[in-house]
This record gives structure tokens, sequence and C-alpha cells, in this order.
């Protein structure tokens, strides 16, 4: 299924504004994959969608698109966060190399004069679940793309919860946008690296991709990636 068609179907269906907003959050959250990518930043929405992976700022870019062809006015901030977020993924040479804070993102959607504030999409379901286990088992509050906060952390679907993935790790606001894919490209990006570390990283991709899907599949190895329940009469192909 392409992404226009995705979208198009959500768009003649029945459904509430709510229940949309949750159908792409879950399925934005599962149906893709989180993964890293060879382009980091540079990659388009709907090969995000084709791909069935991304990181956060590919999935943010995702769900902003959907959520905006669907009526919804939407706000991505950016920010950096803790280059912990990546403890456990990144071999250690790599992580020496990285920046102490990276590139982040999230989105606030409004709703009925409300404004929901939503990064639970970031990770799907298996893999939080496997990484909360897994830091708690290691003693770490960040690592495995999860930061867990006072209160714990969820990626489940709430108009009103206070328990966020990765929110307890940001450190500093960076900037707030409708055009999202704009300031990725730009230089205040810190995402953007020079030449050198761009292809460090691309030559440990495959080890930090395997560590993602071993992490993942620590309590669920039967896990299939398949679009949620809740949007099977909606998204299914």
């Amino acid at each position: 299924m392409e992404l226009k068609s995705y979208i198009d179907k959500l768009r003649e269906s029945d459904l509430t504004q709510e229940e949309r907003l949750q159908i792409v959050y879950e399925d934005v959250r599962d149906y893709i994959q989180f993964d890293f990518l060879p382009e980091i930043d540079d990659i388009s929405p709907e090969e995000v969608f084709r791909l069935r992976k991304g990181q956060c700022n590919n999935k943010t870019v995702l769900i902003h698109k959907i959520l905006t062809e669907l009526g919804f006015d939407v706000t991505v901030y950016f920010s950096t966060i803790d280059k912990n977020i990546h403890r456990g993924f990144f071999p250690s040479l790599l992580f020496f190399f990285t920046p102490k804070y990276i590139g982040h993102s999230w989105i606030v959607v409004k709703l009925d004069k409300r404004e929901i504030t939503l990064d639970g999409y970031i990770n799907d379901l298996e893999l939080f679940n496997s990484a909360i286990e897994l830091n708690r088992r290691l003693g770490w509050k960040t690592g495995h793309s999860v930061a867990i906060g006072e209160c714990g952390a969820s990626a489940e679907f709430s108009l009103h919860s206070e328990n966020f993935v990765q929110m307890e790790a940001i450190e500093k606001e960076m900037a707030r946008t409708k055009a999202p894919r704009n300031w990725l490209q730009s230089q205040e990006n810190p995402n953007q690296v020079n030449l050198i570390k761009k292809l460090l990283y691309r030559l440990f991709l495959p080890i930090i991709r395997k560590r993602v899907q071993r992490v993942r599949q620590r309590n669920h190895p039967s896990f299939s990636n398949t679009i949620s329940k809740a949007s099977t009469p909606v998204s299914q192909k």
C-alpha cells in the first residue's frame, strides 16, 4: 500500500478525528518499526512508509504528513537529546564520535482546543517493551531508544498521558515548525554531520541494526510487522 492510499482510506472513513489520530499513532508506532537508516534524516515520508522503518525524525516527518493531510493542526518540535538514548545500539567507537547531543523531534496536535503532546509513536511496541525491561535490568535510565522518567515511560496512545518514550532525555528545544523536512535539511539540524562521520555511521550501520533487532526479539521472537488491529478496516491492503 502506498502512503497516499493509506491517507485516502482514512480520510474517506466514518471515523472521528480522535479515532483517526489513535489509528495513525498506532500504525506509525508499530507498522513502521524503529530502525536507523543510511539517509539519517534525508528521506521522504513516502519512502519511510514504503520501507516500514525509521528513527525518531523519520517517523515524525511521516506522522506529520499523514495527520496534516487528514486536517489536523500539527506542530513539530525539534530539540537536542542526550546521546545516551543510543546507548546499547551504537558500538563504542561510533558512540565516542557521536556529538554529545543529537537531533530529536516529537509532535503537538491540536484536537478540540486541546494541545496533545505525542512521542510514543517513535518506538514500535515490541522494541519499547523489551528495551524497558533490559534498561531496568542494566540499571539504565536512558538507553536502547528509551528514557525512563520518574513516573516511568509509556508508548500507549493517550490524550492525557504524562509518560513518554524519550522526553526525559531531551536537553534543549531548538525549533517549532509545520515544515519539518525543511528544518531537517538545514544546517540547524545537529544530525547534519560531516562526510567522515557519515561514512563511519554507514560502516557500523549493519551492526547497529542487528542490535536493534536483537533487543526487539528478546521477549517476542514471533513478532510480525503488521498494521494495528484497530486500523485493519481502514489500512489493510
